[in-house]
């Protein structure tokens, strides 16, 4: 196995990172020297940063002030455990991927959400879940909305649960690549990224790629090709 060196301020940083209270001051300035000491990092275009370490890869959102977000942190953390490191480490050891920590890419309308695990590393090998939204008397075509209530005319809410197992599903995904069908406010692709926008900003940092392609006219192949290329689109 390969060693790295931890030593100096970046022993420091590390400490920093496995605070028990989690740390509120960790600057991300910081923490990007540190990690490419070790690994390495990459800005991408749409202001989100790649940190690859001991084998693992994740994507962290560029953090508004100089300061992670606490939860941030804490992702970070997992990243630096799944790599070998605690707080005294001393050197790095490059350990094998765990087998379970494979991308995923979701295909979702208001229909259905078909979930698949991509490994990176072995072509063709891919496992399917799919959540279809909670419709116990068939009546909804086109819209997972809740059953009930008088809206004036307005479309019903969207089933904040259709959006939530779909949300649980990826939640252990270092990369992850959303494919949807249709456009503006009210596809579900866009009820889906503003759900995750808005209450799982760690899963949202995550968030690689999306695409909108016509559901209807693509296979399971293409898809999965798709985001194959959407994932890989990632490491350009």
């Amino acid at each position: 196995m390969i060693q790295t060196r931890i030593h100096g301020h970046d022993r420091t940083t590390l400490a920093l990172i496995f605070n028990h209270p989690t740390s509120e001051n960790l600057e991300w300035r910081e923490v990007v020297a540190f990690v490419d000491r070790i690994g390495s990092t990459q800005e991408k275009p749409d202001g989100n940063w790649t940190l690859r370490l001991g084998g693992r890869m994740w994507t962290f959102p560029q953090p508004p002030h100089k300061d992670m977000d606490p939860r941030e942190v804490e992702r970070l953390r997992h990243l630096m455990q799944g790599a070998g490191l605690s707080a005294h480490s001393t050197v790095l050891l490059t350990p094998t991927p765990a087998a379970f920590e494979s991308d995923a890419l979701i295909v979702v309308d208001h229909h259905e959400a078909r979930i698949y695990r991509l490994d990176p590393a072995t072509i063709g090998d891919t496992t399917e879940t799919t959540l279809r939204p909670y419709d116990p008397r068939g009546h909804i075509h086109h819209l997972a909305h809740k059953e009930g209530g008088t809206f004036r005319g307005q479309r019903a809410p969207e089933d904040v649960a259709f959006y939530e197992g779909i949300v649980a599903s990826v939640r252990d995904a270092p990369r992850i690549a959303i494919v949807g069908h249709g456009t503006g406010k009210s596809s579900a692709m866009s009820v889906l990224s503003r759900r995750l926008r808005e209450h799982h900003h760690e899963t949202q940092g995550r968030v690689v790629a999306t695409a909108n392609v016509d559901l209807s006219a693509t296979t399971d192949g293409q898809l999965l090709a798709l985001g194959r290329e959407m994932l890989n689109r990632d490491e350009l």
